[in-house]
């Protein structure tokens, strides 16, 4: 049986070395459009993107997190993702919402074979405050906004084997009847 979307899904790993070649806007804007698609808590749309292109400007969104942050480094872009948190009736499945977009971000950037990875922000500690706060005051990110995640792009500067069937953990995958 024929499964794209699986064979996309078992191609896409955690890249963190980046080669030099440049995504053009117009292939970061697909990606948007994909993740822009994705479902939200009663449809309300809350997830709000920040694309970063600056090289000074992606070593310091990276240096807003202790530990982890630097595998953003030598990226061509990072879109930060955050999700307006100001409305109550969004702010329970902000979590949930921001990370279906960030999947999907990371399986359209495999549908153009870039390298991709996800860097967890929430609840991580910056230098001075906590990361969500010190990346939202270097990009001016307006209040009522909390960053869930960084998604960094680039060329693939690594390779990585796909995923073989015999990888996947079906001892997880429970049949209830």
């Amino acid at each position: 049986m024929e499964n794209a979307l699986y064979e996309l899904a078992r191609k896409r790993r955690s890249v963190r070395r980046y080669g030099k070649g440049h995504i053009s806007d117009e292939v970061i804007r697909e990606i948007l459009k994909t993740a822009l698609t994705a479902p939200t808590s009663f449809g309300h749309k809350p997830v709000e993107f920040y694309v970063v292109r600056d090289q000074d400007l992606i070593r310091r969104i990276g240096a807003c997190k202790q530990m982890g942050g630097s595998q953003i480094n030598g990226a061509d872009a990072v879109i930060v993702v955050t999700v307006r948190t100001e409305d109550r009736r969004a702010a329970e499945f902000w979590i949930e919402d921001g990370a279906i977009a960030s999947s999907y971000i990371l399986l359209a950037a495999e549908q153009y074979d870039l390298g991709a990875c996800w860097v967890h922000i929430r609840n991580r500690m910056g230098q001075k405050k906590t990361s969500d706060e010190e990346i939202r005051e270097l990009l001016g990110i307006p209040a009522g906004r909390t960053v869930l995640n960084l998604v960094a792009l680039g060329e693939k500067g690594e390779a990585k084997r796909p995923y073989k069937e015999e990888d996947l953990h079906f001892e997880n995958v429970h049949f209830v009847e």
